[in-house]
Formats: structure tokens, C-alpha cells, sequence
């Protein structure tokens, strides 16, 4: 049974059984206080009459005298001798009243009593049987209209209360039943995978909060799916992308090989050449995939991270060196300002140094300056140690630099087409392992690109423990 039928049900059920009750009591006392019919139901002059048949002379058989005195009181004379009527005013119609008296037994004292709703006074004087009838029955009939009008009000009462019942909780069935009908409605358009409709609820009761926290369970619903829609297409453009990052090296490798292997390069000098060109076309293959497995460890949670305490100007220093002759073959110069305090850090080195190797690649790729300059400083504010990597190229369009850090992201078309090479995960891999630090990466433009990466203090012992992971 439905839950609006059931409350119906029991609604009415409840104020049926409350009237039964209340009607059970009332016949209970009526019952059990019956009153005294004698004195309830017999008329008050009957006494009186009584009274003039005890002290009438029925020796005289003057009967329209006695009947004349009766008269006043509103009282009928009926004389009967052995069963046969000697002298009567009632009228035919009343027959059957002469029947019902006629086998009273009656004495010499006055008698009293009722027969078919009319009340009489009855004595024997000789051979006669004397009977004076009449008076009023409207005590029994007020009785008898008091039942009858107060049983007819009751059902009337009750069918009255039932409709108002029946009205009320429909109503408040309604209002329970409507937040339900709209949650049962969106939970069907989210099963059919309709997720921009809102459950419409404008009450101020207990289901507003439920039908809101609905809508915020389907608006996120929404933008996971938009995200994982994103990040699909994003997934399938990097493995279009890397397809094609792969093939022109190795395109290049087969080349050369097939060159070596043909005879092309005849001479010691051009098999070196060919073999040289052929091994750095490798090693760049190598390196794509070396990030393409790297950004697996990220997207599966296996990327562990060795913290230990290091000071941040040292470890710039101790990296600018390793990488300073390399930039130096590539007429690239880079410039470390770091200021004099200590800047101690709990960092893990392998990872930290991955993040400068992919901003100096990303500057090498985008920059598109002719004599790139590279800049690295650190300094320390309000208990955050940071670092800014910066060059003087052509930055990035302001409408980019929110999505910079995204996975995938590549940039604009022509940047993307400048080198080929870009797989969209340098920066996303440099933001992954500084929020793992638990440090803040950004960026912005002021006379080329600079990235802004902070990383809590040492002496902010709480932040990380040792071989934490992510």
C-alpha cells in the first residue's frame, strides 16, 4: 500500500474510532441512568384526577358531571361494567385503549399508570370500573427526539470531520510527498545521464536542505563528468601527439641507420655524423617516455617522495653548476640571486631538481627570445621559503596563464607547432610535485615568464614527515 494510502486510512480510522467511542459512552449512560419512568413519564395532573375519581359517587351514575370536572384537566371519562362500556369520550380511534384497559383488575384505591403513550387514573366503585385517561406524553417524546436528533447530529458530525480530515491530510501528504516526487524525479534524470536540471524546491522545511545538498551532489556530478570528458579528450590528443612525437624521431634513427647501412655515409667522418645524429634522435625518444611513464607514477599515486633537510640556495647553486655548460653549448646564460639568510627546507632533491630541469625545458621550447637569459632567486618571507625562475622571452597570453599548470595543456597553436615536441605534462608534473611539498606554484608575466614557486619554512617542523607519499 502506498504511504499516502496509508496515512488516509489511518486518519480516518482514528476519527471513526473516536466518535464510535464517544457514542459507546453516551449509550453506556443512558443505560445505566435510565430515570424513574413513573415520575418522568406520567403526567402531572393525573394526581388530580385521581383525586375527582375518589371522591365521585358512582351510585349516582352521574357521568357527564364527572366527565365535565375531568374535562379541565385535559382528562377523558371511560366507565365500564363486567368488560362492557357503560360510558366513554374517547374517540373511535382510540379502541384499542378501552381493549388494553379492560383487563386491568382494579380495587377500591386510586390507580395510576400509562397505556399506549397516554396516562390514566383508574378506581372500582361497585359494579363499575372507572377510568379517567389523557394528559400529556411530551416528556417520553422529548426523550425519544433528543435520541433520535442527537444520533442524527453525531453522524453528521462525524462525516463533517472525516471530510476535514481527509482534506487536511491529503494536504499535509502533499506537502511531504512533493520534495520526494522531485528528489525521485532528478535521481530518474540522473539515471538517464540528464545532469543540468535542478531539483526545483521552494519550501522552508527539513527537505529544503536535502534538495539542496541534491543539487550540490549533482552539480559536482556535473563537473566530474565535464572533467573527465576534458580529460579524455586531453588523453586522447597526448597520445595523437606523442604518436607523432615518436614517429619523427624515429622516422630520423631509421634514416640515418638505413643511410650507414647503404653506403651513404662512405666516409669515417659522415658514419660518425649519421651514427651521432641517430643516438641523440634515441635519447630524445627516451626522454619522452621517461615523462610518459613519470606522469603514470603521478595518475596512480606511486610517486614517493624523500624528504630531507636541505638549504633552498644551495641546492639552486649545486644545480645551476651541473647544468651551466650544457647552457652554454646553447648560448643560453642563467643568473642565481640568492639572498644571504639560510633557507632551510625540507625537500625531496631527485624531485625538486625534476621541477628546475622541466621550467628550464619549458623556457628553452617557448621562450622564443634571441639571447635567452635565465634567472633564479631565492629569498625568504613571512616563514616561506621561495623561488622564482624567470626569463626574458615573450611570456604567455594572460587569458593562459590560469591553465599553464594543467595536464595536457600545450599552449596556444603556434607554440605548440614551433617545436613539436611539447607533450603538455612539464608544468602539470613541476605543480604535482610542489603542492606535494605541500608548497604554491605560479605564474605571471613582467618582461618575459616568471614562475613563482613557495615551500614552507624548515622550522615548520609539523608539515611533513620522512618517505611521505602521494
Amino acid at each position: 500500500m502506498k504511504i499516502i494510502n496509508r496515512i488516509m486510512v489511518s486518519s480516518a480510522l482514528l476519527v471513526f474510532l473516536s466518535f464510535v467511542l464517544l457514542l459507546t459512552v453516551i449509550s453506556i449512560i443512558f443505560l445505566l441512568f435510565p430515570g424513574d419512568p413513573g415520575k418522568e413519564l406520567l403526567d402531572k395532573d393525573v394526581f388530580r384526577a385521581g383525586e375527582i375519581l375518589d371522591r365521585f359517587d358512582a351510585s349516582a351514575s352521574d357521568w357527564e358531571s364527572l366527565n365535565a370536572r375531568l374535562s379541565i384537566y385535559g382528562y377523558k371519562l371511560l366507565v365500564m361494567e363486567d368488560d362492557h362500556v357503560v360510558f366513554s369520550t374517547l374517540s373511535d380511534s382510540q379502541g384499542s385503549i378501552i381493549n388494553s384497559l379492560k383487563p386491568l383488575k382494579l380495587e377500591q384505591s386510586t390507580a395510576a399508570g400509562r397505556v399506549q403513550e397516554m396516562t390514566f387514573a383508574a378506581v372500582a366503585d361497585g359494579p363499575y370500573s372507572i377510568f379517567a385517561v389523557g394528559g400529556r406524553t411530551d416528556n417520553l417524546k422529548i426523550r425519544n427526539g433528543f435520541l433520535q436528533w442527537f444520533l442524527i447530529f453525531c453522524l453528521m458530525f462525524i462525516t463533517v470531520i472525516l471530510l476535514l480530515s481527509q482534506l487536511f491530510t491529503r494536504k499535509m501528504v502533499w506537502l511531504i510527498l512533493r520534495p520526494l516526487n522531485a528528489l525521485a524525479d532528478g535521481a530518474k534524470r540522473i539515471e538517464n545521464g540528464d545532469l543540468s536540471k535542478p531539483v526545483v524546491y521552494t519550501g522552508k522545511d527539513e527537505f529544503a536542505s536535502v534538495c539542496a545538498a541534491f543539487n550540490r551532489m549533482q552539480e559536482h556530478l556535473l563537473q566530474e563528468r565535464e572533467k573527465t570528458a576534458a580529460y579524455e579528450r586531453a588523453r586522447n590528443d597526448l597520445i595523437t601527439g606523442i604518436s607523432h612525437d615518436l614517429r619523427t624521431p624515429l622516422t630520423s634513427v631509421k634514416g640515418y641507420i638505413k643511410g650507414v647501412r647503404d653506403g651513404v655515409a662512405n666516409t669515417p667522418e659522415k658514419r660518425e655524423q649519421y651514427l651521432s645524429i641517430a643516438y641523440e634522435k634515441a635519447c630524445d625518444m627516451e626522454v619522452l617516455l621517461e615523462k610518459l611513464f613519470y606522469f603514470s607514477n603521478l595518475e596512480t599515486g606511486n610517486l614517493p617522495l624523500s624528504l630531507k633537510r636541505e638549504d633552498l640556495g644551495d641546492f639552486v647553486r649545486r644545480f645551476a653548476a651541473n647544468i651551466r655548460d650544457e647552457l652554454d653549448n646553447k648560448n643560453i646564460k642563467m643568473t642565481v640571486e640568492i639572498t644571504s639568510a639560510p633557507h632551510p627546507v625540507k625537500i625531496d632533491a631527485e624531485q625538486m631538481r625534476r621541477v628546475l630541469l622541466n621550467l628550464t625545458e619549458n623556457a628553452l621550447k617557448y621562450a622564443n627570445a634571441d639571447s635567452l637569459v635565465l634567472r633564479i632567486s631565492v629569498w625568504c618571507e613571512d616563514g616561506m621559503e621561495h623561488l622564482l625562475f624567470a626569463d626574458n622571452g615573450q611570456g604567455v597570453p594572460e587569458e593562459h596563464l590560469s591553465m599553464m599548470f594543467e595536464r595536457f595543456w600545450r599552449g596556444d597553436e603556434a607554440r605548440s607547432a614551433k617545436s613539436g615536441k611539447g607533450s603538455g605534462l612539464g608544468l602539470y608534473i613541476v605543480k604535482y610535485i610542489v603542492e606535494a611539498h605541500g608548497g604554491l606554484v605560479t605564474a605571471k608575466n613582467d618582461n618575459g615568464l616568471q614562475i613563482k614557486i613557495s615551500l614552507p619554512g624548515g622550522k615548520e617542523e609539523t608539515i611533513f614527515e620522512e618517505n611521505t607519499y602521494r
